[in-house]
């Protein structure tokens, strides 16, 4: 029974090494900075229509698009395969970077805080044999990343020039410019619909412990003044 449990568990590893690998990848790029602080205010609607506006034209100008919006799990290893850029988003620099003549054209552009951080950045690619057989290394990059984090993906064919978002390994298609823009204010701003500015995981529970204890305090209150009647 010993031996049997002993290659159990190596088979185990074996057979589960895709699965186990990317949960290790999620749990190393989870970002500690949601323990310390929120600095960031969500993605603000002037660069949602910015995107939204570039991946509109760039779909029918069927230029590939990979856009990559960094949220809790941080992105720095893909991004040291890139070029930083650190800029402003505007429509404008998304179809230039992406432009097909580009130097960076091919890879995809990470966002971090409401700015292009960097372009042309290498993704994993998805191990997922159910992918549709007609998507491309831009679409399984996409979906690669989507699983290994808890990124938000723009992808827009170069053959078709349809547009889809990548969100857990889950990829939707189609999308019209309407919906794209109210999936991405969905995705991206409701992690902090419920969290004030500048406040992080510790400042919550303080004011949770705080609030227990002056509950507890009128409970205890309470039950004095009953003891007194």
């Amino acid at each position: 029974m010993t031996n049997v449990f002993e290659i159990g568990m190596i088979a185990l590893v074996i057979v589960f090494q895709p699965e186990l690998r990317r949960l290790l990848e999620r749990v190393g790029t989870h970002s500690l900075r949601m323990l310390i602080s929120r600095n960031e205010q969500g993605t603000s609607e002037r660069v949602l229509n910015q995107v939204v506006n570039a991946c509109e034209i760039m779909s029918n100008e069927k230029t590939g698009v990979l856009l990559v919006f960094e949220r809790d799990s941080t992105l720095d290893d893909y991004m040291k395969s890139g070029t930083i850029v650190d800029a402003e988003i505007s429509s404008e620099l998304l179809r230039n970077l992406f432009f097909t003549k580009a130097a960076l054209h091919d890879g995809a552009v990470i966002v971090r805080h409401n700015r292009i951080a960097a372009a042309g950045c290498v993704l994993p690619l998805t191990e997922s044999t159910t992918i549709s057989s007609d998507l491309g290394t831009r679409h399984r990059a996409g979906i690669g990343v989507s699983e290994v984090s808890d990124a938000v993906v723009v992808i827009v064919s170069e053959e078709t020039g349809i547009i889809s978002v990548a969100v857990g390994g889950m990829l939707k298609r189609g999308l019209k410019k309407e919906t794209l823009h109210k999936l991405l204010r969905t995705e991206l701003q409701s992690m902090i619909e419920n969290m004030e500015p500048d406040e992080g995981i510790l400042p919550q529970f303080r004011r949770w412990i705080m609030g227990r204890d002056m509950t507890e305090e009128g409970a205890n209150n309470e039950e004095d003044n009953r003891n007194k009647k």
